[in-house]
C-alpha cells in the first residue's frame, strides 16, 4: 500500500516540478551521495533562513525533504494553505548534485515562490521557469551556500551552476552547457515553462552578474 501510494504521489506532482523526473538511471547512484540526515538539515535550514520572504507576503513556508523514493530525482513549489518546496531523494542520489548544487535548486524554487513576473501560474503566483533562475543566482544562492560555510562563495556558485546546469543537460540528453556556447535561441515571446538547459545556464549567470534575462526564453 505504501508503495502505491508513492506512486499515485509522484505521478500527480511529477506534472508540477521544475526539477522533473529522470528515468535515465546510468546518472544515479545506488547509495546517496548526500545523507538523509545532511538533506533533510538543509532543507529546514533552508526554510527558516528564507522565512522572510514569506512573512512578507504574510504566508508560511514550508520546504520538505522527502526521503521515500531513490528514483524521485525532482523538486517543485506550490502554493497549498501554505507556500511549499518540495525536494525528493533522487536528489541526493545524483552525481551532479552535492549540497551546493541542492541550495542552487532550493533557490529556484524559492524563486517560482518570490520572483515575481513572468507568472507561469497566475492562479498561485507562481514564477516561471526563467524567473526562477535568474531570481535564484541573483537574490537567494550566496545567502543559501553561507549557511553552508563562507569559504569560497564566489567559486561554489559558479561549481553550484555548472552542477545544476550537467543536472538538466543529462536530464534532456543535451551538450553540457557551457560559458563558451551561450544560447543562440532568440524568442519572439516570453518562454514560460523550461528553456533549453544552456538557455537556463546563461540565465543562472546573468542573475549571478546582474545583467538582463536572456532572449532565450524573456522577451519584453
Amino acid at each position: 500500500m505504501k508503495i502505491k501510494t508513492i506512486i499515485i504521489f509522484l505521478t500527480t506532482f511529477t506534472a508540477f516540478a521544475s526539477f522533473k523526473l529522470t528515468n535515465k538511471r546510468d546518472l544515479t547512484t545506488k547509495y546517496p551521495l548526500i545523507s538523509k540526515s545532511k538533506f533533510k538539515r538543509i532543507a529546514k535550514t533552508f526554510e527558516k533562513e528564507f522565512m522572510d520572504f514569506s512573512n512578507e507576503k504574510n504566508e508560511d513556508l514550508l520546504v520538505y525533504a522527502d526521503w521515500n523514493d531513490p528514483s524521485a530525482d525532482m523538486a517543485l513549489a506550490r502554493r497549498w494553505e501554505t507556500a511549499q518546496i518540495l525536494i525528493f531523494r533522487g536528489l541526493a542520489h545524483r552525481r551532479e548534485i552535492d549540497p551546493d548544487a541542492l541550495m542552487l535548486i532550493l533557490c529556484h524554487e524559492l524563486g517560482h515562490l518570490y520572483g515575481g513576473y513572468p507568472l507561469k501560474r497566475e492562479s498561485d503566483e507562481i514564477a516561471a521557469e526563467g524567473q526562477a533562475d535568474y531570481f535564484a543566482t541573483k537574490y537567494c544562492i550566496k545567502r543559501a551556500l553561507l549557511l553552508i560555510d563562507n569559504k569560497n562563495i564566489n567559486q561554489r556558485i559558479r561549481n553550484a551552476i555548472h552542477s545544476v546546469g550537467n543536472f538538466l543537460a543529462n536530464n534532456w540528453g543535451h551538450q553540457l552547457p557551457s560559458l563558451k556556447t551561450p544560447s543562440t535561441i532568440i524568442q519572439d515571446q516570453t518562454i514560460m515553462d523550461h528553456p533549453t538547459p544552456q538557455c537556463r545556464f546563461d540565465t543562472f549567470f546573468a542573475g549571478l552578474t546582474d545583467q538582463e534575462r536572456p532572449r532565450c526564453w524573456f522577451k519584453e
